[in-house]
C-alpha cells in the first residue's frame, strides 16, 4: 500500500515538472554586431549555427537608464529559419526619437528550435556616439567630461569647473550627486544640434537625469557662459536623481528655479527685467509656473528669473533642510502643495503670499479657483524631463532597461513578426538553469513539490488510520 501512495506521488511530481523543463539550444554565433549610423540609426546583425533547425530568432534590447521598472523591448528580425541563419533589424530614430548622445545601447538575441529548445546570448552594449569628433575624456569628483575641441587645458578647466559646482550645490542646497555624470562639451551648439533629433533650434544644453548625461556646446571664446551652464544642466541632472518618482512630478519652478541657484543666479539684465515686473504687478502666478514655461522670450527669461527668486526665498529663509525635505516629499509621492503643507505649512498659493512680502510685490489678486497653469506652455528649453508614463509605479528608483520610447506595443507577437513593429514584453520571471543543461521554472517547481508534500501527507494520514483500527 505504502508503496503505490509513493509510486503515484513520484508520477504525479513527474507529470507536473516534464513540461516545466526545457532542452538548451546548443547554438555556435558567428557574427553579433550594431552599426552605428549616428544619429538615425542603429542596426543589429548576428548569424547563428546549429546542429537543430532555428525556427525563431528575437532581438532584445534596451537603454541604461532610470526607470520605475524593468521593461525588455522585442523586435523580430529578417531572417530564414535553418540550420544557418543570418539576423538583421535596424531601429530607426527618426521615427522613435532619438537617444541622447553617449547612451548605452544593449541587446542580446534569443533563439528557439522547432521543439522549443531556446538560448539566449550573452548582452552585448555600444555607446550611442558620433565616432566623427575624436573625443577626449577627463575623470574624477563624479564627473566624466568629454570633449574634443579647445586642446587639454580647455577639457581640464570646464572639468575642474564641474567638480566644484557639484561642492557648491552640496554645500548650499544639500544635493549630491548619487553617480557619475557624463558631460559630453561639443565644440559649439550646432555641433550639438546636430547630434541629437527632434529639439528645438534655440536648445544650448540639455540635461538627461535618467541617463546621467548632460550635452552642452560650448566653443572655446564662450567659456564663462560654459561654466555657468555647466553648473545649470548638473543641477537639473541632481535634481532629477533625488526627486525620480513614478508617483508624482517636480513643478518647472523648483526644477529650474534651482538650476537657476547653482549657476548663481540670473544675470544682471535678467535681474533688473524681474525687478521691473514686480514694480508693475506682471509677475506670474507660481501655480503658473508649475508647467513649462511660455513661448514669448520676455515671458520666459521672467520665469527663470522668478523661479529663481522663489526658490532663494525659501532656502534663505527656511534653510537647506527644509528644501530637502520638499525634494524628499516629492520623490515619495506626494503632490507639489502636500508637500509644501508638510515642510513649509504652506500650499502653492501661500508660498506665492509669502513670496510676494518677501520680494515687496503687492498681494495676488483674491480668487476662489486656483489658477491653471500656462495654456499654450513650451519645452522648457534647458532640459528633458523624465518620462514616467512607460512603466508601471514603484516607489524608488533602479538603473534599469526600459523600453526606448515612444515604440508602440504590439497586441500580439504574431502581430509584431507580420508588421515587423516593436514593443515591451512583460518582465522575464528567468528559469533557473540546472547542471544538466535544463531549464525549469521555479514557480511551478514550487507547485509540483507542494502537490508531491500534500500526496506524501495523505498517504501518512491513511496508514494512520488504517495503524488505529487494527489495534486491540
Amino acid at each position: 500500500m505504502i508503496r503505490w501512495f509513493v509510486t503515484v506521488t513520484v508520477l504525479i511530481s513527474a507529470a507536473v515538472l516534464a513540461p516545466l523543463t526545457h532542452r538548451l539550444l546548443a547554438v555556435d554565433t558567428l557574427s553579433n554586431r550594431a552599426e552605428l549610423e549616428f544619429p538615425n540609426r542603429i542596426t543589429f546583425n548576428a548569424s547563428f549555427r546549429s546542429d537543430t533547425r532555428i525556427e525563431r530568432v528575437v532581438l532584445e534590447y534596451g537603454v541604461d537608464q532610470t526607470t520605475c521598472g524593468e521593461v525588455v523591448a522585442k523586435a523580430f528580425p529578417d531572417y530564414d529559419p535553418g540550420n544557418n541563419v543570418t539576423a538583421s533589424w535596424t531601429w530607426e530614430m527618426l521615427q522613435t526619437g532619438s537617444q541622447p548622445p553617449g547612451a548605452t545601447i544593449w541587446w542580446r538575441w534569443r533563439l528557439i528550435d522547432v521543439q522549443g529548445a531556446e538560448t539566449v546570448t550573452p548582452e552585448e552594449t555600444v555607446i550611442w556616439l558620433d565616432d566623427v569628433h575624436d573625443w577626449e575624456t577627463v575623470s574624477g569628483g563624479s564627473i566624466n567630461l568629454h570633449w574634443y575641441d579647445g586642446g587639454p587645458s580647455f577639457g581640464n578647466e570646464l572639468h575642474q569647473s564641474a567638480v566644484q559646482s557639484l561642492t557648491a550645490l552640496a554645500e548650499a542646497t544639500g544635493l549630491r550627486t548619487q553617480e557619475p555624470v557624463d558631460l559630453y562639451i561639443y565644440g559649439d551648439v550646432d555641433d550639438m544640434r546636430d547630434a541629437i533629433l527632434y529639439e528645438p533650434g534655440w536648445t544650448g544644453g540639455l540635461a538627461f537625469s535618467d541617463y546621467n548625461i548632460v550635452l552642452i556646446g560650448i566653443s572655446p571664446d564662450n567659456l564663462d557662459w560654459g561654466k555657468r551652464t555647466q553648473a545649470h544642466e548638473l543641477t537639473h541632472v541632481l535634481v532629477g536623481q533625488l526627486t525620480f518618482s513614478c508617483l508624482s512630478d517636480i513643478p518647472t519652478w523648483l526644477h529650474e528655479g534651482l538650476a537657476v541657484y547653482g549657476e548663481g543666479g540670473p544675470e544682471t539684465a535678467s535681474r533688473r527685467q524681474l525687478d521691473q515686473a514686480i514694480r508693475s504687478n506682471s509677475v506670474l502666478s507660481i501655480r503658473s509656473l508649475s508647467g513649462n514655461f511660455s513661448e514669448d522670450p520676455e515671458k520666459a527669461d521672467v520665469s527663470y528669473s522668478q523661479s529663481y527668486s522663489v526658490v532663494n526665498f525659501l532656502i534663505e529663509e527656511y534653510g537647506q533642510d527644509k528644501m530637502s525635505a520638499l525634494l524628499d516629499g516629492l520623490r515619495r509621492g506626494s503632490t507639489v502643495d502636500e508637500a509644501l503643507l508638510a515642510t513649509y505649512g504652506f500650499d502653492v498659493e501661500g508660498l506665492e503670499d509669502a513670496w510676494r512680502a518677501y520680494v515687496g510685490a503687492r498681494p495676488r489678486a483674491n480668487v476662489s479657483v486656483k489658477p491653471t497653469m500656462t495654456p499654450t506652455p513650451t519645452q522648457v528649453p534647458t532640459f528633458v524631463p523624465v518620462s514616467l508614463a512607460q512603466t508601471a509605479p514603484t516607489m524608488s528608483p533602479t538603473r534599469a532597461r526600459p523600453t526606448p520610447t515612444p515604440i508602440r506595443v504590439a497586441q500580439a507577437e504574431e502581430e509584431e513578426e507580420a508588421d515587423g513593429q516593436t514593443g515591451p514584453s512583460e518582465p522575464e520571471n528567468r528559469p533557473i538553469e540546472a547542471e544538466n543543461g535544463l531549464k525549469i521554472d521555479p514557480l511551478l517547481i514550487g507547485l509540483a513539490v507542494g502537490i508531491g508534500i500534500m500526496l506524501i501527507g495523505g498517504v501518512l494520514i491513511v496508514l494512520n488510520r488504517r495503524q488505529q483500527r487494527m489495534r486491540p
